[in-house]
């Protein structure tokens, strides 16, 4: 099955940073980037699931990516920054990351299914590799990892 990014010829991504490692992630997938909430510890759940958020009214997830990947935690940036994703059924989740450098466009042809080997990426978030000028840069699916997250907080109501 083909993705719906691959029949586009340029697509826009957001560049972000966990730590000192850049990664790509479709911009499209992103509602919103706020600065790091308060959020309320819910027991029982994986380490990065940092707890329960207020955004405007409306609760949310929110997950350390840098946890989510096996790295050191984002909660140690002065700068983090939340990137808003919405799923299908309308909930939110805040993927908490150290920052957001920029927006670039891409072909999704140009995407490479290549190990990232440094890092522990979770294979249905792991799309492959771009290279950018002389970077290579991780391309990670925001809305599968917001899939994975909804997921215990489905089975918990």
């Amino acid at each position: 099955m083909t993705s719906p990014l691959a029949d586009a010829d340029e697509v826009r991504y957001i560049v972000f940073r966990v730590g000192e490692d850049a990664f790509a992630a479709p911009l499209l997938s992103i509602k919103e980037i706020v600065d790091p909430l308060p959020y309320c510890y819910v027991p029982n759940f994986h380490d990065y699931f940092l707890g329960l958020a207020n955004l405007r009214g409306q609760i949310m997830g929110v997950i350390d990516l840098g946890l989510r990947f096996g790295m050191a935690s984002c909660q140690q940036e002065e700068r983090g920054v939340l990137l808003i994703c919405e799923s299908e059924s309308g909930a939110l989740l805040g993927a908490l990351v150290s920052r957001v450098e920029c927006s670039i466009s891409l072909n999704p042809k140009n995407i490479v299914n290549e190990s990232a080997s440094s890092i522990q990426l979770p294979s249905p978030s792991y799309l492959g590799v771009v290279r950018l000028n002389e970077r290579i840069l991780p391309v990670v699916s925001l809305d599968q990892l917001l899939h994975e997250a909804e997921a215990p907080l489905m089975q918990g109501a």
